[in-house]
């Protein structure tokens, strides 16, 4: 069972093998067979010229003899008959013969005609007949040649065949072979990458694959398998980057509130402070007219009581001064500020707190870079912001954010595609705990004047011609190198 396993899993390099072998063999025995017919082609063309030369001389011979019967004198001259006694003496001395008494037989026709005294024709005659005699065995001799040549030529045809039937199966089992152990798996392994796009990690199996797919194959389930893990660990590493965001939001969200809440605090006690300021006034007046009085009253039982009211109003007025005290901000200090990081992530904090159906988008200049108080920077913006969301009534629509340099003015735009600003509001302009929204507390706009007012800048309602409201905020530009 191993044995036939390993078979197997070798078949394609044996077959191969086997079928470069049997190519090399057939080129082999081609060569070989061609070389010799070559070596094999003079040596019988050297026996037909031998042939042809003892027909050409028994043919002269039977001519000579034929004249001799016809001539009227019955005499041929003998000295005529050197060429033909020389052609025969080449003929025996040749080596082209294949017939062992042929050298024997021409010898004794060369004898004859040396014989011949130019009238009896029994030499002639004993002549031409041991040539036709030769002449019979070297044709026969040349038919064994050419015969025992054809034969050769037809074994070496049929071993060709015979090896080129067997390497034309032996390529079909090949060609098999590599279809169903090399190309399919190849084909499979093309699929499964293309499934990897789609998350697919799937392995592969190298059971009905060849020995020489194994490393690739190996090294693709390694591949499939380092992605599985990564992938687990993005999906991970998305999870907890999700979920850090989510904490992180609710934490700003949280925070924002209670920046809010404090803004809210701010702003009433910004109202108690006005409301101190009113009513400190009249107090000092009161308190100088109970001083004036005590010295007026002669019963000093009712200055007694004069100085008891003059001493409340005086712990009134410290109560006021303290309230005034209290209600007086420190200003945050300025630093220098790369306004298109903050404005990126304002944006960002901002889209958690949208709706889905609203897209918000910036539009920062290159390069702005300005000296400004971070935290009322971050609440201005944010506090625009989640207005221009809250205007829109949880419906589709854009919120648009635009910031320029303008001069020495840093030029801050936020435009939305909701109703607009109330003419009301417009008329009236920005009052706090008023409010033309419904749900609306009247302060995240009145916090914004305020920072605007104490940054030395200004704040710009309008509405759109297309529809929508237009918060424009214009703040000095203090370089950071001032």
């Amino acid at each position: 069972m191993r044995r036939l396993q390993f078979l197997l899993t070798r078949s394609v390099w044996l077959l191969s093998a086997t079928a470069l072998l049997l190519l090399f063999v057939s080129l082999g025995l081609l060569i070989y067979g061609a070389w010799r017919d070559v070596e094999r082609i003079p040596p019988l063309e050297r026996h037909l010229n031998y042939v042809v030369a003892i027909e050409l001389a028994a043919g002269e011979v039977r001519t000579r003899l034929l004249n001799l019967l016809q001539a009227d004198s019955a005499y041929l001259d003998p000295d005529g008959f050197d060429d033909l006694r020389e052609q025969l003496r080449g003929l025996s001395d040749s080596d082209a013969y294949r017939m062992a008494t042929t050298p024997e037989v021409i010898d004794n026709a060369l004898t004859l005609l040396v014989q011949f005294d130019g009238r009896s024709r029994v030499p002639l005659d004993g002549a031409s007949s041991a040539l036709r005699g030769a002449l019979n065995q070297e044709l026969l001799a040349h038919q064994l040649l050419v015969a025992d040549f054809h034969a050769e030529a037809r074994r070496k045809l049929v071993i060709v065949s015979a090896l080129a039937l067997c390497l034309l199966v032996i390529s079909a089992l090949l060609w098999t072979l590599v279809r169903q152990r090399v190309l399919r798996p190849l084909n499979k392994l093309i699929d499964q990458m293309s499934l990897l796009a789609r998350r697919d990690f799937s392995e592969l199996s190298v059971d009905d694959t060849d020995a020489m797919l194994h490393p690739m194959i190996e090294k693709y389930n390694a591949m499939a398998q380092r992605l599985r893990t990564l992938e687990q660990a993005q999906q991970q590493r998305h999870a907890n980057l999700t979920r850090e965001v989510r904490n992180s939001t609710a934490m700003l969200l949280q925070q924002q509130r209670r920046l809010a809440q404090a803004e809210r605090l701010g702003a009433v006690g910004e109202v108690a402070a006005g409301v101190a300021h009113e009513l400190r006034n009249p107090l000092t007046s009161v308190q100088m007219a109970l001083e004036n009085l005590h010295h007026d009253v002669p019963d000093a039982e009712l200055a007694e009581r004069v100085d008891l009211i003059n001493d409340e109003v005086k712990r009134a007025t410290r109560q006021l001064n303290q309230l005034l005290d209290q209600a007086r901000q420190r200003p945050e200090k300025a630093f220098p500020l790369d306004i298109g990081e903050e404005v990126e992530s304002l944006v960002t904090l901002a889209g958690f707190q949208l709706h889905e159906d609203v897209t918000l988008s910036s539009d920062v200049a290159d390069g702005l870079r300005c000296r400004l108080p971070r935290s009322q920077f971050r609440q201005m913006l944010l506090n625009l912001l989640l207005n221009a969301g809250q205007a829109l009534q949880d419906a589709a629509g854009q919120i648009q954010l635009q910031v320029r340099r303008r001069g020495g003015m840093l030029e801050i735009e936020v435009r939305d595609s909701g109703p607009g600003f109330s003419a009301q509001m417009l008329e009236t302009g920005i009052q706090p705990f008023r409010s033309w929204r419904a749900g609306g507390t009247g302060l995240g706009l009145a916090m914004v004047h305020r920072f605007t007012h104490d940054l030395g800048g200004e704040l710009q309602l309008s509405n759109r011609q297309e529809g929508g409201a237009c918060v424009t905020l214009r703040l000095p530009y203090r370089d950071t190198d001032d």
